[in-house]
């Protein structure tokens, strides 16, 4: 009986600690809990470095796309939406609720729904880092966007709000903003940038062939928008 009881506690205290495991876990990871006001009232001072490293891109990313046809083909859905303030700040990306408002492509969503996005950017102790050219979305702001399923293992099912979360299939082409906008540029390669000078760009990239690529795509996006929804 004796034994029975070490055996019980024991079983009681390795339980209690993989629940503070978890949650220590959990909380390291999640920077900040956000709408991004906090850390966005100080946006002049933030630093802004750029991530483009394309052997850990292309784990995530179909940066190689090269024509509106691959993009398009590669994505699960295609969607315009307008950016909520439901925004949760992690490690290496960014939780963003957005409201459905046309499905151009893909099934199990309707007009209306709200869906999430990992947006990989994020900030951290006073810097921006954008990853493989992305910068974040603006709330309230409307875009197409370009979306592909979370990866999963073969037998696991989806739970929360994982089936209805989803990742750019581009860190590079899978966002276009409605608003028009001809700010954006090349980057100057270790320059020092704050955040305020180049939140409004589409893209963050010091390749110009890059760019160049993204604002030809990008007109033939915006001619979706013509195109009857589904």
């Amino acid at each position: 009986m004796f034994r029975k009881k070490i055996y019980l506690s024991l079983l009681i205290a390795l339980l209690l600690l993989s629940v503070v495991v978890a949650i220590l876990t959990r909380t390291s990871y999640a920077i900040a809990d956000v709408s991004l006001g906090n850390i966005l009232e100080n946006e002049e001072q933030i630093l802004v470095q750029l991530n483009e490293d394309s052997h850990y891109l292309s784990i995530y990313f179909n940066n190689e796309l090269s024509n509106f046809t691959q993009l398009r083909d590669q994505s699960d859905i295609i969607v315009k939406v307008k950016v909520t303030n439901e925004r949760q700040n992690y490690m290496n990306a960014l939780l963003s609720g957005v409201k459905v408002t046309e499905i151009y492509k893909g099934n199990g969503i309707k007009k209306g729904d709200r869906i999430y996005i990992y947006e990989p950017s994020c900030f951290n102790r006073g810097v921006y880092t954008g990853i493989g050219g992305y910068n974040i979305m603006l709330e309230n702001d409307e875009y197409i966007l370009f979306l592909k399923h979370l990866t999963i293992p073969k037998g696991y099912k989806y739970k929360n709000n994982e089936a209805i979360t989803f990742l750019p299939v581009s860190s590079y082409f899978a966002k276009y903003p409605l608003i028009s906008n001809e700010v954006t540029q090349t980057l100057v390669e270790n320059a020092e940038i704050k955040y305020n000078k180049i939140k409004d760009f589409e893209i963050l990239t010091t390749n110009k062939d890059i760019l160049a690529l993204y604002q030809s795509l990008k007109n033939e996006v915006l001619q979706i928008k013509a195109v009857s929804p589904k």
